[in-house]
Parts: structure tokens; C-alpha cells; sequence
């Protein structure tokens, strides 16, 4: 048999149906953090859900999702709809091309963003397909080592929450089992952040991880000092102290500080992250 002949033989399937939904998510409580008291975004009350159900003509089927906050889930959808179409009588199997493919349809609008953030859901479902094909948990059909990992908690910590009910809400997510407890900084009275900080620490122990995010609200300046306050409290790490896109102040807090600095969340595609 020829190389030609094994590869028209071996993948037979095609997409056949896919069916887009987009939805709401409610929150019970309004969330606030560190955007929200500088006055660059509004609470964020709800999570606009998109949804991809793919199936195929022999009847494997794969449902995907990716979200927005505050703003940009009708766009997500409209997105999502007009790139749709590429993938029907593709290969589910061939999941880096058809990325590619959907990436092409819509790059007048760029390649990272909103528009990434669309092809998500499709390239969700697609690897769900070939999880539950090959019987497997997406995690073991990605190669994961292991059966467990820590998880931290940061609904409990938003700035919206005054300080007992902080105290609270850490001492029940480490009494539940919760790996760690992530709080939000990034306040423009800076003793106000050093003062939740302490008394969390002090309140939880010394042992306890604590990890803090400022959701890139300092500037180079405000950052170097408050990493520098909060060396003392020996945190997990301390994420995006600046602007998603700083590469370079990052670089130059986790050069000079023993605290890890964590980023990377806002950045959309494997490109941005390479160069990061």
C-alpha cells in the first residue's frame, strides 16, 4: 500500500453539523478588582458564554466554549458564525490546520483577540472529539503525569470584600482543601493593599500560600516599590503587576526580586506568548 492510499483510507470522517450558542452567565455578586476602583472597567455582573457542539457523520460528537467579561460576547458570536462554515467536510482530526484555516478566514481583523478567542470553542470541541474517540479524558489524550494538581481560590478575595469577610472566606477554602489563596491588589491607595495583605498573612500563617494580582494596574514605579513591600511576605508569586504587554518591566521585576511575577492571562495566542 502506498503512503497516498494509507492516508485516504485511514480518516474517512467529516464534520457534518455544528451548532453555535451564546448565553449568559449571571454572577450573584458584582466583582470588582483592581481595573474597577482606577475606573477603566465597570463591575463585572455577568459572563458571556459561546458554545460549539461539532458533530461528525459517523455520530462523534465534541462541545467546546470560550467566554468574555464585560464586553465583547456578541462579537465573539458574530465572529464565530461567519468562520463556521470552513469547517464543514473537514477532517475533525486534523485540528492544527483546521486552527489555521479559521485563523486565515478571519485575519483581516488580526490574529489574536477577539478573534482567536472565537476559534477557541471550535478548537475545543475538536480535541473533545478525539478525547472521546480514542476513550480517553482530554487531559490523558494531551499526556498529563499526573492525577491531581493544587488548585487556589480567588472568588474570596476580590477588592469588593471587605477584610473579615476575606479572612472568612480564606480560612474555608483551606479548611475545604484549597491549595492556596489569591488576593487582589492593585488599589490606587497602596497602603490600603499592604494592609489586606499583612493582615492576611498574619491572619493564615506563615505557611499558608498567598499569592497577589494586581491586574496591571501599576506602573514601573508603583511596581518596583510594592514588590519590594511585599518580599517580606513571602507570596507564591505576584501577577501582572504591570500592563499584559510589558514584556520587558516583567522581565526586569522577576530579574531583580525573589518573588516569582506571574503574566501571560490576557494574551490570546501562542504567538503573543512566544514573545513574551
Amino acid at each position: 500500500m502506498t503512503s497516498s492510499a494509507l492516508s485516504e483510507t485511514t480518516s474517512q470522517d467529516r464534520i457534518q453539523w455544528i451548532r453555535l450558542s451564546s448565553c449568559y452567565l449571571p454572577l450573584a455578586r458584582a466583582i470588582s478588582d483592581a481595573k474597577v476602583l482606577t475606573g477603566r472597567q465597570k463591575p463585572m455582573t455577568e459572563v458571556a458564554m459561546l458554545f460549539a457542539e461539532i458533530q461528525t457523520r459517523d455520530g462523534h460528537r465534541g462541545l467546546g466554549l470560550s467566554y468574555a467579561k464585560r464586553a465583547g460576547g456578541p462579537g465573539q458570536f458574530a465572529h464565530a458564525s461567519e468562520i463556521a462554515p470552513t469547517l464543514l467536510g473537514e477532517d475533525p482530526s486534523d485540528i492544527a490546520r483546521l486552527w489555521t484555516r479559521m485563523c486565515w478566514a478571519g485575519a483581516s481583523v488580526g490574529r489574536s483577540g477577539l478573534a482567536v478567542q472565537a476559534i477557541a470553542a471550535f478548537d475545543v470541541a475538536l480535541y473533545d472529539i478525539k478525547a472521546r474517540r480514542a476513550g480517553l479524558s482530554l487531559s490523558k489524550l494531551l499526556g498529563s503525569q499526573r492525577e491531581s494538581v493544587r488548585c487556589y481560590n480567588t472568588s474570596g478575595g476580590f477588592l469588593h470584600t471587605p477584610l473579615d469577610e476575606l479572612k472568612r472566606n480564606a480560612s474555608a477554602s483551606l479548611e475545604r482543601g484549597i491549595g492556596g489563596i489569591k488576593l487582589k491588589v492593585g488599589q490606587p491607595d497602596c497602603a490600603m493593599d499592604i494592609r489586606r495583605v499583612e493582615a492576611m498573612r498574619t491572619h493564615l500563617g506563615d505557611a499558608a500560600p498567598i499569592m497577589v494580582d494586581a491586574n496591571q494596574q501599576w506602573d514601573r514605579p508603583t511596581a518596583q516599590r510594592m514588590c519590594r513591600v511585599f518580599e517580606e511576605f513571602n507570596l507564591v508569586w505576584i501577577e501582572e503587576p504591570l500592563d499584559a504587554y510589558d514584556h520587558e518591566g516583567h522581565a526586569a521585576l522577576a530579574e531583580r526580586f525573589d518573588t516569582p511575577i506571574a503574566t501571560g492571562e490576557m494574551l490570546t495566542s501562542a504567538a503573543e506568548h512566544g514573545d513574551l
